[in-house]
């Protein structure tokens, strides 16, 4: 089985803050998303993202870490 986790590191002037995306989102690298919290909208540009596997026989086990910047 293939067990899937997704993490955000949202990197904001001096401030970084890191967040479980339950589900994941298939981002690429140069991709934007918006996010809105309290009517606030921001745009966030992936800088980096990073998967690691590991195959353990019968599960799988999936890391996926993205790395956003305020655009």
């Amino acid at each position: 089985m293939i067990k899937k986790s997704t993490k955000a590191i949202f990197k904001e002037e001096n401030n970084e803050r890191i967040e479980d995306l339950i589900g994941g989102i298939p981002l690429s690298v140069g991709e934007i998303m918006t996010t809105k919290e309290d009517g606030v909208s921001k745009r966030w540009k992936v800088i980096d993202k990073k998967v690691d596997y590991i195959n353990q026989g019968e599960d799988q086990l999936v890391e996926v870490i993205y790395t956003f910047e305020l655009e």
